[in-house]
């Protein structure tokens, strides 16, 4: 997972944001935002947003997180443009770093369609616990529901993740 770095979204990330998040792996998992909504987004209060850089300098993900409250935060968006690679895995790492250690939160959740294994596995392996399913609570692009999973983390589970993670 070396080699990765980020820098703070911009609005001329909005055109490779909405191309992302329309890519063939990442399509059925995520809401197809117009380019104009993802720059209106942008700089939000308590939002984190963030794109990650492979060891060329290019955008290869994008993590987006918020704080709901000073002791919960939310991991909103987790998308990479080459899976496999470990930008994921080095993202989640981040948001979660930016939840508990720079905000000092007690707990970090986030969503996920049940039909997203590959996330809901990466999700496990950073230590967060599956905490419930929302039926039918996400809307593909192609109109169907799908059942999205509420999965959370506690800081005193962060700590201890973070003791063993590799």
């Amino acid at each position: 997972m070396n080699g990765f770095s980020e820098r703070p979204a911009t609005a001329d990330d909005a055109a490779w944001t909405v191309a992302l998040y329309a890519a063939p792996h990442a399509r059925p998992f995520m809401q197809q935002p117009a380019e104009d909504v993802v720059r209106a987004a942008l700089g939000g209060e308590g939002w984190a947003e963030r794109i990650v850089l492979d060891a060329a300098g290019e955008r290869i993900a994008i993590w987006r997180a918020k704080l709901e409250d000073p002791w919960l935060a939310e991991i909103h968006t987790l998308a990479v443009a080459r899976p496999g690679t470990g930008a994921g895995s080095w993202a989640l790492r981040r948001a979660l770093a930016w939840a508990f250690e720079e905000h000092g939160v007690h707990k970090a959740f986030l969503y996920v369609t049940a039909a997203n294994a590959r996330a809901r596995a990466l999700y496990e392996r950073h230590g967060l616990q599956w905490e419930g399913t929302h039926r039918d609570g996400f809307r593909a692009p192609d109109g169907t529901f799908e059942d999205l999973m509420h999965y959370g983390i506690l800081d005193r589970e962060y700590a201890a993740w973070r003791t063993t993670a590799p």
